[in-house]
This record gives structure tokens, sequence and C-alpha cells, in this order.
């Protein structure tokens, strides 16, 4: 039977999620949408026009193996209500996918605690005081941290919540879209947490002189100890220089124990996907797919994931890696895009284009993908990589810095050289400036607007007066 929960998940587009607590569901509201606890687990469902269903199961880092079992459950509960249809997710707190970061676009927030540790959700008057750190370069993420001076540093935006005031600190190191996105989230505490009432007050170029901010960290003496962004830490993950090896593999526990043969490595040839079985797909930096057969039968369709987990253990990669669940007939761009065949030998796949910000630090290529991207995705900061397969479009934006502007077709040549996506031979690299950009480009995006570029309408002082004027 299946929990009641879920009887009319799926029903309408948009966002559901579902909070795992003491072994059952609970709804999270909407207005809670985008804020997770660290000791929690949740259930995440996109349904979008056509009944396609994207399923993500979050895991905060402190939650217990009970409620991370109980996800791991509920999920083939849900998975039986939309007919099996959903493609699943594994979700990992910091190491969340593209899709997932891309239901919230004011960011997601980690809240400390969680049903396993006692911890009840209220809305007093007097709430404890917390700290938050907005961290990212595209897909900030605002996570609770202690309320303590050394938990400051000059690179990172922070959020200071007092109840009835929340301070935003903006350093000199942060960057425009921590800014934004840090108001964003003071807004939404103060709209969704505090009635509209609280008063919020953004510290910028006095973010080194407010005397009531600076006593909640003992003082203006504090700013002597504050040291500039953790030099070693990257905000994401480096992309790999070198391809990894694409590996696939053909799995059963027809003998009560997963058996996993390896098929081949290289790219992998579509027509060994056979609808009887099960397989796994190891794309390296890409993640691990669970490719399930249209003759599994429901018992194998449940594990899909369990046998992801194994796999991962058995082959020493990290317990974050991105995990996939797709299912033969419904396979999504992103599955397809590693085999060199796939039109041949299953229905056709239009490659999907996909939207990237880049930078090359200490000769690593750093790499950020924008999901579900728009025009207003193009940050005139930064330099982004827009992958049409066949041509790889390397936008400058106009406030990019000297050395990336000089450096953007070597970045564009290393993101070519780096994936592990077969590609036709003559792929090309387009470099366009912001401003400059041509029809074929323009064209990718569901929109696009000429006057976008030529105002300050996503500057730091106008969203701030849009916000709180």
């Amino acid at each position: 039977m299946t929990d009641p929960k879920f009887a009319n998940a799926g029903r309408k587009e948009g966002l559901e999620i579902w909070r795992i607590n003491d072994f059952n569901v609970e709804v999270v509201p909407k207005e809670q949408h985008g804020s997770f606890f660290e000791g929690d687990s949740y259930i995440v469902l996109s349904t979008k026009l056509g009944n396609q269903y994207d399923v993500h199961f979050w895991l905060g880092r402190g939650t217990s193996e009970d409620e991370k079992a109980t996800a791991a459950l509920k999920v083939v509960d849900l998975d039986t209500v939309l007919h099996g249809q959903p493609v699943q997710y594994r979700e990992n707190q910091n190491h969340e996918s593209a899709l997932f970061l891309s239901y919230f676009k004011n960011g997601i927030k980690y809240l400390s605690g969680g049903n396993a540790t006692g911890f009840s959700h209220v809305t007093n008057a007097k709430p404890e005081p917390k700290l938050f750190q907005c961290k990212g370069k595209r897909n900030v993420r605002c996570s609770q941290v202690k309320l303590i001076k050394e938990s400051l540093n000059l690179g990172d935006v922070f959020i200071l919540d007092l109840g009835s005031e929340i301070y935003v600190w903006m350093p000199p190191e942060s960057g425009r879209l921590e800014r934004i996105k840090g108001m964003h989230h003071a807004k939404a505490i103060r709209d969704q947490e505090r009635a509209g009432k609280a008063k919020i007050t953004v510290l910028d170029k006095d973010w080194n002189t407010n005397t009531e901010f600076w006593k909640h960290f003992g003082g203006k003496e504090a700013l002597h100890v504050i040291k500039s962004s953790y030099g070693g830490e990257q905000d994401e993950g480096y992309w790999q220089n070198k391809a990894a090896e694409i590996t696939l593999y053909k799995s059963s526990d027809a003998s009560g124990k997963l058996k996993i043969e390896k098929v081949g490595t290289g790219v992998p040839d579509a027509k060994g996907l056979d609808t009887n079985d099960a397989f796994i797909l190891d794309a390296g930096p890409g993640g691990v797919y669970v490719w399930l057969g249209k003759q599994c039968n429901p018992n194998e369709r449940a594990k899909a994931m369990d046998w992801a987990r194994q796999f991962l253990e058995k082959n020493l990669r990290p317990p974050y890696t991105q995990v996939t669940r797709v299912l033969e007939g419904a396979e999504p761009a992103s599955f397809t895009q590693w085999f060199g065949n796939w039109n041949e030998n299953k229905k056709p796949v239009q490659h999907q284009p996909r939207l990237f910000q880049v930078s090359n630090e200490s000769g690593k290529l750093h790499v950020e993908e924008i999901a579900d991207f728009y025009q207003q995705d193009l940050d005139g900061d930064d330099v982004m990589v827009l992958d049409a397969f066949n041509t790889v479009y390397v936008w400058v934006g106009a406030g990019a810095n000297k050395e990336e502007k000089e450096h953007a077709e070597a970045t564009a040549k290393q993101f070519l050289e780096g994936g592990t996506v077969p590609r036709h031979k003559s792929a090309t690299i387009e470099k366009l400036f912001q401003g400059k950009e041509t029809p074929n480009f323009k064209k990718i995006f569901p929109e696009w607007d000429d006057k976008l570029f030529e105002n300050q309408a996503r500057s730091v002082d106008n969203v701030r007066k849009l916000l709180f004027a």
C-alpha cells in the first residue's frame, strides 16, 4: 500500500516537497521551499507538462541512516503512484545537481538541526539569533554557521538574523550574485518567517563601520581576525582536465547478491542495452546512471538506487556522486549524450544546449552548470560557455576581467577537450562579446531581449532598491 500523502502527487505542474519525519512523510509548505534542515532527508517532485516527472531525494549531511532508508522507500512509493515514469536523482547536501538547484531561483538555504536532533519548527516572537553564509559563483547556497567572528570572511555574503532585525553583510571581495541572492534570502526570511515585520539593513559600503552589527561579534576589533575568502577552498568542484573513461556495466541480483559485470569502456554502444536487463553507466565526472529495461520487474526498479549505492562503495567513489535512475523509452538527454550512436539504435534524441559559467583558476578549469537557463543567466561579470554540441559558444561579459577576456578561447578549448561527451571531430568554437550576439546564439534561448544589457537593471544597487524600497 502506497503512502496516502502521495495520493494527489503529480497532478499539477510545479514543485512538491516532502520531509521525512519519524519514518513518515510530511508536506513542506510552499513558503518553505528552498530551505532544508541539514539533519533531515527530503523528497522533491517536479512535474512538467505531459506527465514528465523528476523525483529527487535529498540527503542532509547530518541525516540518520534510518531517514536515508525511509527516503529511499518512500521514493519507491511515489514512483508507484506515478506509474514508474519518473527519472530519479539522489542529491547530497553541497553536491546537488544543476537541475535540482534550478528549481530555487533565489538559491537554497541550509538550516541547522532536524527531526533526529529533536528540532521542531517554531515561529516564536524572539527566535534564536542565526548567522548564514551565502556562497557560490552561480548556484548560491546559504548555510547556517556558528555565530562567531571566526565564521566571517571577506569573500562571502553573510546574513545575521536577529529576529526583528536582519543584517545583510556584503564585504568587498564578495561577488555580485552572492550579494543579490543574499538580499533575496533576507527578504524571504522577513516575508515568510516574520510576517513582513523585520527590519533589513544592507551593509555594503559601510561593511566595516556599522557598530550595531559588529557588537554581535565582540566589536569592530573582530575586523583584525577576519580573513579573505579561504585560499584553497573553491565554491564548486573542478571539471576534470583529463576525460575519465566511460564504463558500462550489466547488473543483476538474481542470485540474491548484486552482480556487476563490465560490458565495455569508452563511448558505449546503445545496442548493448537489453530491454530485459538493468545497466549501470559510469560517466566519470558526469555521474552514475542506472538504466532499467522495460522488462525489468517492479522489484528490480525498486532496488535500482540501492544498486547504485553499492556500486559507489565497491568502486570507492565519493558518496555524494550524482546518481540518476532512468527508464527505457524515457531517457533524458543527460543520459543519451554519452552514447555515440544513440540515434541509430534508439528513438531520435536532440542534444539539449547547456549553459556553463567557466573560469580557469590555477590552471584548473572550474565549470558550473546553469540548468533551465534564460538570457538573464548570462552574467556580465563572467565568461560563459553555451554548449550547443557541435558548436561551443564562448560568451564574454562586458565586466569580465582582462585575464578572462584574453583566455576566453583557450578556456573554451579546454572545456571542449576535457569533456567526455562524444562529438563530431569538426566541433567548432565561436567567441562572442556581450551585446554582439549572433542570431544563431540568440535563438537558443527561450526569449531574447536586445535591450536587457543596455541598462543596470541587474546591478546590486538596483536590485536593492527593488527589494527594499
